[in-house]
C-alpha cells in the first residue's frame, strides 16, 4: 500500500470525514490519496484559500465533533501559514493533528549548518515544538503507524492540543505492508490522580462546602473537553450551589437556569464578579484561572474563600514561578474534570449538605440588579448599540446553532449580552485570541455539524481571513455572518483612551475597511446592512431565514464603549494599581458598592503594566 494512502485510511478509521487543505508539491501525494480514497471511504478534502484557515477551520471541527480536526499543508510558507492555528489549539486545549509535506530526505540540511538545500525546506518542527504536545519529522516509513498512533494519543490523553507529523515526499510515496508495521503502546503509569486519592479529596471538598455559608462553582471548558456535560449537570443540581462559568464554559449552562450567575472576570458581568468575589468557598473545574478571569493579581481574587482547583495540567494547579498572578489552591487536585466530578458524585451519596437558599437568592438579586444590556440602550438612534445587537440576536436564535465570536470588542459584547441556551454551541479561540479567527472556524463548525453556523465578527478581524468568502460560497455553507463594525479597533480605542490620551493611533488614524457588503456580493453572497434598531430585529430574522451564506454588516456607534471592564489606577510613581475584580468600570458610588460587599473592601493596589489588565 503506498503510505499516503495508509494515512487517509487510519485517518478515516478513526471517524475524520473532512481534511482542510492548501495543495502543494510537497504535499500533493497526500492530497491526491484523500481524493482517491474518498472514492471507498467517508472521507475529502475541503480547499480553503489559506492555510491559516484551514489550521482554524479544523481546530473548530474538532470542538464540534469530537474527532480531531486534521489540516495538511506544504512545506515551508505552507507549514508556517499553520502555525497561527496551532496555536489556538494549544492554548485552549484542542486536539488536532497537522500534517506538513517536506523536501525529500535526501534534500534535508540535517546538522549541516546551512539553511536550506532542498526548495521550500523549513524546519517546520523545531518551530512548533513549543505550542504542540508531539511533533516529529517523519523519515522511516516503516514507522508511520507508531507515528500517527502516538500522534492521536498525544492529542486527545492528558490535557489535549495539537499534533504536527512532518513527512517527506519520498515517505509519502512509499510502498508499505500495513500488517507488518509498528504500533505505539500507551503509557500504563497513571498521568493524574487515581480513584483512591479522588475519593479522599471528595471528601475534602465535602467538608468544605458542610462549613460553607456563600459558595460559587467556577466551570471551565475542561469540563467540555473532558466530556463531562452530563456529570457537571448531576452535580449542579446535587449541589444546588451558584454556578459561573469561564467564557470557554459559557455553552455549559443555559442562561436561564436557576443556578447560573453569569460570566465572571476582567470583561465580565458586574453581578457575578459580585458573586465570587464574596463567596467564601470556590470550586473550580476545568480552569485554569488566568488572568482575564481573576484580574492579574491573585491575592485579590475571591481572597475571602477558600478554594479547591480541579485541573489535568499539574503546571496550572501551583504556576509556582507566577506569584503575583496565581491564585493559590487550599484544596489541589490533579485530575480530569470527567474522573472527579464522578468520583465526587460517588463521594455525595447520602450526604446532607447545607441549604445555601439565602446565598442564591442574593446572587440571583446582584445579576438582576446589574444586567448585561441596559433598557435604555435599545432607545439609541442613529447606529446600533452592540449590546443591544447581540441580545436581540440571541433571542432570535435556535437551540441547535453554533455561535463563533471572533476576537477584540465584538467578543466583549458577545460574551457579555449573550444570552445562551440549551443545546446551543459557542466558543472561540479564548486563549491566543487572533483576529480572523471567526470566519475559517465557522466553515469547520459547518463541516463538523451540518447546523447553522453564527459568525459575529468585527471591521478589522474580518479582513484577516476574508478570502474566505470564497471557500464559504463554494461549499454553499449555512453561515450566518454578523459584523458589528464600528469603523475602527474598539478595544484598542478604549485601552488608548486610558494609556495614551486617546491618540488613537492605528486604530483610529491610517485604518480603513471596506464596503463588506459590496465584498460579499461579489464573492456572490447575498448581503444587507442594518443601520439602525428600526430595523435590526426584522434584518436579523430575514438573514437567519435565507438559505445558505449571508453576510450582515451592522453599522456599530464608533464611540460604542465595552462596559463594564476592571481598569487600573495610576499612582504618584506612575505605577498602574489594579482594582480587586468587584471594583469596574464605570465605578458605583461608593455607598452602593459598599452596599454590596460582604467581605471587607480593598481599594485597588499591587503594581501592574497596563498590558496585563487591558
Amino acid at each position: 500500500m503506498k503510505l499516503s494512502d495508509y494515512i487517509v485510511h487510519f485517518l478515516a478509521d478513526r471517524g475524520v470525514k473532512k481534511i482542510f487543505v492548501v495543495t502543494g508539491g510537497a504535499c500533493a501525494h497526500i492530497v491526491d490519496s484523500i481524493g482517491q480514497v474518498s472514492k471507498v471511504r467517508d472521507i475529502d478534502y475541503v480547499c480553503v484559500q489559506h492555510e491559516q484557515a484551514g489550521a482554524m477551520a479544523a481546530e473548530a471541527y474538532s470542538r464540534t465533533t469530537g474527532v480531531p480536526g486534521v489540516a495538511v499543508a506544504t512545506s515551508g510558507p505552507g507549514a508556517v501559514n499553520l502555525i497561527s492555528g496551532i496555536c489556538c489549539a494549544w492554548f485552549d486545549s484542542i486536539p488536532a493533528l497537522f500534517i506538513c509535506g517536506q523536501v525529500n530526505v535526501s534534500e534535508l540540511k540535517g546538522e549541516s549548518g546551512v539553511r536550506q538545500i532542498g526548495f521550500q525546506e523549513t524546519d517546520i518542527v523545531g518551530m512548533v515544538e513549543t505550542i504542540t504536545k508531539y511533533a516529529y519529522l517523519v523519515t522511516e516509513p516503516e514507522k508511520i503507524r507508531y507515528h500517527l498512533e502516538k500522534a492521536f494519543y498525544e492529542a486527545e490523553h492528558g490535557r489535549p492540543g495539537p499534533v504536527l507529523l512532518d513527512i517527506p515526499m519520498n515517505v509519502q510515496h512509499s510502498e508499505i505492508n500495513p500488517d507488518t508495521l509498528e504500533g505505539f503502546s500507551p503509557p500504563l503509569t497513571a498521568q493524574t490522580a487515581g480513584n483512591d486519592t479522588l475519593s479522599v479529596r471528595s471528601q475534602e471538598v465535602i467538608a468544605l462546602l458542610q462549613q460553607a455559608k456563600r459558595p460559587v462553582i467556577i466551570a471551565g471548558g475542561g469540563i467540555k473537553f473532558a466530556k463531562a456535560r452530563k456529570e457537571f449537570k448531576e452535580i449542579a443540581v446535587r449541589l444546588s450551589v451558584p454556578i459561573a462559568t469561564s467564557w470557554s464554559a459559557l455553552d455549559l449552562i443555559g442562561h436561564d437556569d436557576p443556578l447560573c450567575i453569569g460570566q465572571y472576570g476582567v470583561y465580565g458581568n458586574r453581578g457575578t464578579n459580585f458573586c465570587v468575589q464574596n463567596a467564601d468557598l470556590i470550586i473550580a473545574i476545568g480552569s485554569r484561572l488566568d488572568t482575564r478571569q481573576t484580574g492579574g493579581q491573585g491575592q485579590t481574587f475571591a481572597r475571602g474563600a477558600k478554594k479547591v482547583i480541579v485541573d489535568i495540567d499539574e503546571n496550572e494547579l501551583f504556576k509556582e514561578r507566577l506569584i503575583a498572578t496565581r491564585v493559590k489552591p487550599d484544596i489541589a487536585i490533579h485530575a480530569d474534570a470527567k474522573d472527579f466530578l464522578v468520583a465526587f458524585g460517588n463521594a455525595l451519596a447520602g450526604v446532607s449538605l447545607p441549604d445555601f437558599a439565602s446565598w442564591k437568592n442574593q446572587c440571583v438579586t446582584w445579576r438582576t440588579k446589574y444586567p448585561a444590556v441596559l433598557p435604555e440602550w435599545y432607545t439609541q438612534e442613529g447606529s446600533v448599540n452592540a449590546y443591544a445587537f447581540v441580545k436581540t440576536l440571541a433571542e432570535e436564535l435556535a437551540e441547535t446553532d453554533v455561535i463563533i465570536p471572533d476576537e477584540g470588542g465584538n467578543l466583549v459584547w458577545t460574551m457579555q449580552a449573550f444570552e445562551i441556551k440549551d443545546g446551543q454551541q459557542l466558543f472561540s479561540a479564548f486563549a491566543h485570541s487572533p483576529m480572523g479567527y471567526a470566519l475559517p472556524a465557522a466553515m469547520g463548525a459547518a463541516f463538523g455539524t451540518g447546523k447553522r453556523i453564527i459568525c459575529i465578527d468585527g471591521d478589522g478581524g474580518f479582513q484577516l481571513n476574508i478570502q474566505e468568502l470564497q471557500t464559504i460560497r463554494n461549499y454553499d455553507l449555512p453561515i450566518k455572518m454578523f459584523i458589528l463594525n464600528n469603523r475602527g479597533m474598539a478595544i484598542m480605542k478604549q485601552f488608548q483612551e486610558v494609556y495614551f490620551d486617546a491618540r488613537y493611533e492605528a486604530s483610529g488614524r491610517g485604518y480603513s475597511w471596506p464596503n463588506f457588503a459590496r465584498v460579499a456580493e461579489a464573492y456572490g453572497i447575498p448581503a444587507m446592512t442594518v443601520y439602525n434598531h428600526d430595523e435590526m430585529r426584522a434584518k436579523i430574522q430575514n438573514a437567519l431565514h435565507m438559505n445558505g451564506p449571508v453576510l450582515c454588516d451592522v453599522m456599530v456607534d464608533p464611540a460604542q464603549k465595552l462596559i463594564p471592564k476592571l481598569v487600573a489606577d495610576r499612582d504618584a510613581e506612575g505605577r498602574y494599581i489594579s482594582k480587586p475584580l468587584e471594583d469596574m468600570a464605570p465605578f458605583l458610588p461608593r455607598d452602593e458598592f459598599n452596599a454590596n460587599m460582604i467581605i471587607e473592601p480593598l481599594e485597588g493596589r499591587g503594581e501592574k503594566k497596563s498590558s496585563e489588565i487591558n
